[in-house]
């Protein structure tokens, strides 16, 4: 991936932009049919692209590909600024990056009908609402911050590189093929998602802070919040919220996606994410050197569960019913391999999750369901005593700064004793798909991970230049 070539910022193909406008001005003139199209924009100041604070319908009526995103219910802040969808298209070699790691805010990036395209530096925030109107599954809005190939030709060769994202309402990057009928369309293929983070909550605490006190104010007409408040806080309420369920989805639709995805996550620190890292349905995922850091979430799990626990029979019992009325709570997953899928992990650190590999979430009777999945040198690290069913055979334990004592296994997923699972469903022969990936040329140990990531993945951990920026190989 090159995305638009390292380009002096005098030259007619770079943009330099620090207002909405500005930004969808360029991006309408990204087409590789056009005789000048821009190569590089630089976002040089935060954009809130939300449809209705960016130009709505008179905006849309300039720009196709500036859309109207399934409208917020009950955030306030996103009621009144609108939710977009910013198509990205028909461009061949395109860089969207931020010299310092500006913000965008209230839009979803859907790319698709293009190639090669790097998108680097950037944080995204504040595209999720309380959910009241499933009840909790969070089926209605959809909202993902970029979504990769949900076109009828897909998108190849995707390089999102140093980006921090916030808490969505639904996933933060998914991958999905060209639209056609069973196995039929392009697969995305050649997506790399590296040195990036997923984060809880917002980086504007007041955006999370607005969406409780409107429940709050009306509560009598929130029937989910209304409930989970006659037993717990609205602090309790928010931390629980705070942590982003879904992170990366490959392949959208069951027994219906063609083999060709290859896809890598490396040197990513996802913090309090509760799964999808990544959920697969076929082709390839190489993962390495990531940080699943749920500690924090792993303890919000242990109250909160105690507190769902002491109260099933009366106040929470709609929680914990067959069939729950309300979906409300911490999962803990980690990456997922099924419908014949391959995923190999490697020098991966996944601590306070529960269940680090699967191979299948669907039907573990049915093997087309289920998934390849394998891990080396990878470290798991669970509760002591309270997740023994989960590590049987710790190899050591250690106390954190909070007086919180954590079990460690380190290895391989097929090595005697390894909590890393999967144990769902028989194991299916492991095979590539797409030939073998390349070997990392930079890869660390599982030791040396935790404080690698935390302190390099994200926007705004680097000092480069602008041609440093632009250079694929930085």
């Amino acid at each position: 991936v090159t995305g638009g070539g390292v380009l002096a910022e005098t030259d007619a193909q770079y943009i330099k932009v620090t207002t909405p406008a500005q930004f969808l001005a360029a991006l309408n003139n990204i087409k590789s049919s056009n005789s000048k199209p821009y190569k590089v924009i630089e976002v040089a100041a935060d954009l809130d692209l939300g449809y209705i604070e960016a130009g709505g319908a008179t905006t849309e009526a300039t720009y196709s590909f500036f859309t109207s995103n399934a409208t917020a219910l009950v955030h306030p802040t996103l009621i009144a600024t609108g939710v977009s969808q910013i198509t990205i298209q028909s461009y061949d070699g395109l860089t969207i990056y931020s010299k310092t790691g500006n913000t965008i805010r209230h839009a979803e990036f859907n790319v698709k009908n293009g190639k090669n395209l790097i998108i680097r530096n950037l944080k995204f925030d504040e595209l999720w609402e309380w959910d009241e109107l499933t009840k909790g599954n969070y089926d209605k809005n959809d909202w993902d911050y970029i979504t990769i190939g949900d076109a009828s030709s897909a998108s190849g060769r995707v390089w999102i590189d140093h980006c921090t994202f916030y808490k969505a309402y639904d996933g933060i990057v998914d991958v999905k093929k060209g639209a056609g009928t069973a196995g039929a369309g392009q697969a995305t293929n050649g997506v790399t998602i590296s040195w990036s983070e997923i984060l809880p909550g917002s980086g504007n605490a007041s955006f999370m802070q607005a969406q409780f006190d409107y429940l709050e104010t009306n509560k009598s007409s929130m029937t989910m919040y209304n409930y989970l408040r006659q037993f717990m806080s609205q602090t309790q309420i928010m931390e629980v919220a705070s942590y982003q369920k879904k992170g990366h989805l490959i392949g959208a639709n069951d027994l219906k996606e063609p083999t060709g995805y290859a896809v890598t996550l490396h040197h990513n620190y996802y913090k309090g994410l509760m799964d999808r890292m990544p959920r697969l349905r076929t082709g390839d995922v190489q993962v390495f050197n990531i940080y699943a850091d749920a500690s924090a979430a792993r303890v919000t799990k242990k109250w909160f569960d105690a507190l769902v626990e002491t109260n099933k029979s009366g106040l929470a019992a709609k929680l914990v019913d067959s069939g729950p009325t309300y979906h409300f709570g911490i999962t803990s997953n980690g990456s997922i391999s099924t419908e014949g899928g391959t995923i190999e992990v490697t020098n991966s650190v996944y601590k306070g999750v529960l269940t680090p590999l699967r191979n299948n979430q669907s039907d573990v009777t049915n093997s087309a369901y289920t998934g390849a999945i394998r891990a080396y040198g990878t470290r798991h690290e669970l509760l002591s005593g309270d997740d023994a069913a989960y590590m049987a055979s710790p190899q050591s334990t250690y106390v954190d700064s909070n007086s919180v004592t954590w079990m460690v296994w380190q290895g391989n997923s097929d090595d005697s004793g390894s909590s890393l699972g999967p144990t769902q469903a028989t194991p299916i022969t492991f095979a590539w798909h797409n030939g073998t990936p390349p070997t990392p040329a930079t890869l660390h140990t599982a030791t040396e991970v935790p404080a690698l990531v935390t302190s390099y993945a994200g926007a705004s951990k680097l000092s480069l230049t602008a041609a440093q920026w632009m250079n694929a190989n930085n």
